[in-house]
């Protein structure tokens, strides 16, 4: 619940300048396009969800919605009567929670996954600084976010059966064990963190609205829903862990936000 204090803070704190601002001003019912040419800067916060996509190889698998945030600051700059171009330096947190009742520990075999004695949950979040980079016309904008990687957790638990501290190898559950099925030794963990350097720097088409709430002199305050998807692996490789994610680890997700943007 930590890291989601901070946006909502902020998600209250928009909205209260929203309302002070709407009593110590009177509201732009049908602003021109001149009043509509300012320099604009403000702050955003949102709650994004994301689903992970990795192929898994195998079939019984239960992709969830992972909740996460978007926060920071934004300018929009005018460059049309009705076209603006935005920027912005922000925190983006993605996170997924799959589900697996089969494991695949070797594609490259014919017997390379076998069914689990229970359940195993694995969860991630990943957390960038991204620049954000778009063009918005009227309503609709579309840009790309460029993100940072600085932090980032992975974690397996299981329902069922038991991880032990130096992780389990799946084929020991054949009887008699099979452990030729995995020349590579992939095992079951309970920490599957990637190291830093084995995370992708974020590349993020965004696509969406954002639509004003209220325009008073002093500012807008907008209500915006886009849509991004990454255009490579969220990690570089997985190394020796299970579930092996190295084929589609995108994380394709939705943001919801509001944004306060004061007049210049």
């Amino acid at each position: 619940m930590r890291k989601f204090t901070f946006p909502l803070i902020v998600l209250f704190c928009l909205s209260f300048l929203s309302a002070q601002a709407q009593q110590t001003t009177v509201i732009v019912e049908d602003a021109t396009e001149t009043e509509d040419q300012h320099l604009k800067i403000g702050a955003l916060a949102g709650l994004t969800l994301a689903m992970n996509t990795t192929d898994y190889n195998v079939q019984r698998v239960t992709r969830s919605l992972g909740l996460g945030s978007n926060f920071g600051v934004r300018a929009s700059i005018p460059i049309g009567q009705k076209t603006r171009f935005v920027t912005g330096l922000g925190y983006h947190t993605l996170t997924f929670s799959d589900e697996n009742e089969r494991i695949s520990f070797n594609d490259n075999i014919k017997d390379h996954s076998i069914d689990l004695p229970g359940t195993l949950t694995t969860e991630g979040t990943f957390q960038y600084t991204v620049f954000t980079a778009m063009f918005q016309f009227s309503s609709v904008f579309v840009g790309v976010n460029i993100g940072l990687p600085t932090s980032s957790e992975m974690k397996n638990s299981a329902t069922g059966f038991d991880i032990p501290d130096g992780g389990i190898d799946p084929t020991d559950w054949y009887t008699p064990p099979r452990n030729e099925f995995n020349p590579d030794g992939r095992l079951i963990k309970k920490d599957i963190t990637p190291e830093d350097d084995d995370i992708n720097t974020l590349i993020e088409l965004r696509l969406g609205g954002e639509f004003p709430l209220s325009k008073t002199a002093i500012g807008d305050l907008n209500l915006g829903i886009s849509v991004g998807y990454t255009f490579q692996n969220i990690i570089k490789d997985s190394r020796d862990n299970l579930p092996h994610m190295h084929t589609n680890f995108w994380l394709p997700n939705v943001l919801f936000h509001l944004s306060y943007l004061f007049n210049i």
